[in-house]
């Protein structure tokens, strides 16, 4: 007789209880008295089920206490001017303000514009706000939400990577210890940025692929895959990207033979011939192709323009044309899906169908949106932000550093961490079905953010989970070494003990410095909001408002004024960047009032600002061409001035005549 046991954990639903299916040496089935169904099985997947629930409660209890310590001073979160939190939440506020005040134009009009950064992080801050209320300071509850869901598929992942129990649930603890102890894991996790949100969703993709793996002839398992894979990408791009590569890998490598046998298959009943000339003869992948040459051409060659009926047309950025090349391709594989779509099912199988139809489809049609498409290979790509002294070695160098003294309490443990994760990976052939799904996120995620030319600490934050998951595999691999020699209960204790040992270790040592750097939330001095506060009152009744400062521009202006008033105030982003003396700002100060339809005008005049930025001329010997042409002008009257205590700033407000 042969036993072969499958872990899932914690509520059946979850796919977390012990199952046990065995067959008699007949090839009948059979099912042991412990075995889920049995009283025995039920009574032995309790234990199971408390230790989830226990973890769960403790995350989200630890939660609750980083909630309540950013609560403690939550405007002291914002610093850093040019931060992407405050694009983050002004966009989930408008959202939240568009549905409270029934302006379905305002909600799409801003879902629309959602290309670079995708809608799903905005929706969900909207729904926050939409319960709790209309306040900057819920703005981390996306993120804390994420490190919830990390935290506690952690758990269920490392248990789940052992048949053995006790080896499972020790890897399972040194996992969780891990990730709920990481200091810069848990400031990115209590911010209004993507990342907290991105791991909680990569912990599920990850769990839901292992899940779909076990029994992988269950249609709804991978449906649940290709869903959380889906909002994974309308959450950010980048980290979907991370994950999707190794889940593709690891499948192609656990199922070669099947994907094998379907390529011959389709091979042998299709005529090569008649099938190249279908697809090269295409009238629509022809014109696809030519579309594309001509993307390629003014890439090339640079900005352009035609003159049409008197009328100067941009050609450059060709995003529109990239989208038509794309379209005209999407065509082509609608209209040969329709043909053959009874031969392409049965050829896909049960996960490729998922996939292809809960997945690929939404994604392949959200490109058909003007702009989306080129914005999305943008922002993936190395154009985005390529740092000039890019190299390998250095961003080696630079994410391990980030690893070691940012994403752990004390730098010592992360050589720990990798000695235990390639004992676990030595042991992948032992574990449990789509192990090596694990090690290879961990593995191709590193390297995709080396590769990439622009390196942040955040950048780890959504796939670092899986690191700590791998060495809870190689800790968990090592008790199941001591089974020889010792019993259970010696087993249970020392499990126990060094448990407590990492857990004390992580809980003596204080939050490094390092670890408010790498979460891009070491700023000092006062909060930004100390830049609009003052005047906010001044700003009530007003229609449109424009911003004009003497640093650069942020969408934190946005955000405060529309979060005052509980409307939609328009606030211009009048950008003015890359001058190069004061009076090049002079002048385009000038034409920006001449044009404005703003009721009121603030500018902020700040001498010594933190936050200028020589890399777009903002500097104040240049920007403060904008004072000097307000002074001059005549359609704005001037009214009360405000000192700032930021940058020895002044913000004066001008009302139109």
């Amino acid at each position: 007789m042969i036993a072969v046991a499958h872990i899932a954990a914690a509520p059946p639903s979850l796919g977390i209880s012990m199952v046990y299916v065995g067959r008699q040496d007949d090839g009948t089935t059979y099912r042991p008295a412990d075995a889920p169904g049995s009283a025995i099985g039920t009574a032995r997947r309790w234990p199971e089920t408390a230790a989830f629930l226990i973890v769960l409660a403790a995350a989200i209890g630890i939660a609750g206490a980083m909630y309540a310590s950013y609560d403690h001073a939550p405007d002291l979160l914002w610093r850093g001017f040019y931060h992407d939190r405050n694009s983050h939440y002004s966009f989930g506020l408008d959202l939240a303000l568009a549905t409270r005040g029934l302006e379905p134009g305002w909600f799409f009009s801003e879902l629309e514009k959602a290309k670079v950064w995708p809608p799903f992080h905005g929706l969900v801050l909207a729904g926050v706000l939409l319960l709790g209320g209309i306040d900057h300071r819920l703005g981390v509850v996306p993120s804390l939400i994420g490190w919830v869901m990390t935290v506690a598929f952690v758990w269920l992942i490392a248990r789940r990577l052992f048949a053995d129990r006790s080896s499972g649930l020790f890897a399972a603890a040194v996992a969780v210890i891990f990730a709920a102890a990481s200091p810069t894991f848990r400031l990115i996790s209590t911010d209004v940025m993507l990342e907290g949100l991105g791991a909680g969703l990569s912990a599920a993709g990850l769990w839901a692929y292992l899940h779909a793996e076990t029994k992988p002839d269950l249609p709804g398992r991978w449906r649940l895959l290709a869903l959380i894979l889906t909002v994974l990408f309308f959450h950010k791009g980048n980290y979907w990207g991370l994950l999707i590569a190794p889940l593709a890998v690891a499948y192609a490598t656990s199922h070669w033979r099947e994907m094998a046998t379907g390529v011959r298959t389709v091979w042998a009943a299709t005529n090569p011939r008649t099938a190249l000339k279908a697809t090269v003869g295409s009238p629509l992948l022809i014109l696809a192709a030519l579309v594309t040459v001509l993307v390629a051409t003014i890439y090339a060659r640079g900005p352009m323009a035609l003159d049409l009926f008197g009328r100067s047309v941009s050609l450059y950025p060709p995003e529109n044309l990239t989208t038509l090349a794309y379209a005209l391709v999407f065509l082509w594989w609608s209209l040969t899906w329709l043909r053959h779509r009874g031969a392409i099912d049965r050829t896909l199988g049960t996960a490729g169908r998922a996939i292809l139809y809960w997945h690929l489809t939404p994604i392949a049609i959200s490109f058909l949106l003007p702009h989306r498409l080129s914005k999305f290979l943008w922002f993936v790509g190395p154009a985005n932000n390529a740092d000039p002294n890019y190299s390998l070695i250095k961003g080696v160098h630079f994410y391990w550093t980030v690893f070691a003294d940012g994403f752990h309490q004390v730098p010592w443990l992360a050589p720990i961490v990798i000695a235990l994760a390639l004992i676990g990976a030595i042991a992948i052939p032992k574990l449990t079905p789509g192990a090596r799904a694990v090690f290879l996120f961990a593995l191709l995620a590193w390297i995709g953010v080396i590769v990439h030319p622009q390196h942040q600490g955040r950048f780890m934050s959504t796939w670092v989970f899986a690191v700590w998951i791998c060495a809870g595999t190689g800790a968990g691999v090592l008790l199941s070494l001591t089974r020889a020699w010792l019993s259970p209960v010696w087993r249970g204790a020392v499990a126990a003990t060094l448990a407590a040992a990492l857990l004390a270790v992580n809980l003596a040592w204080p939050t490094p410095r390092a670890a408010a750097v790498y979460a891009l939330q070491d700023a000092s001095g006062p909060s930004d909001l100390e830049l609009i506060r003052p005047y906010l009152a001044e700003l009530d009744g007003a229609h449109e408002v424009a911003m004009f400062t003497t640093f650069g521009m942020s969408k934190l202006f946005a955000w405060v004024i529309r979060e005052h008033c509980r409307c939609h105030t328009i606030v211009d982003d009048p950008f003015i960047a890359g001058v190069t003396s004061r009076e090049a700002a002079r002048a385009l100060m000038a034409d920006r009032i001449e044009h404005a339809t703003a009721d009121v005008v603030v500018t902020i005049d700040a001498p010594h600002s933190r936050d200028e930025s020589p890399a777009f001329g903002w500097v104040h010997a240049n920007m403060v061409g904008i004072i000097d042409a307000m002074a001059d002008q005549t359609r704005y009257v001037r009214g009360n001035s405000y000192a700032l205590p930021i940058g020895d700033a002044t913000a004066t407000i001008w009302r139109r005549r």
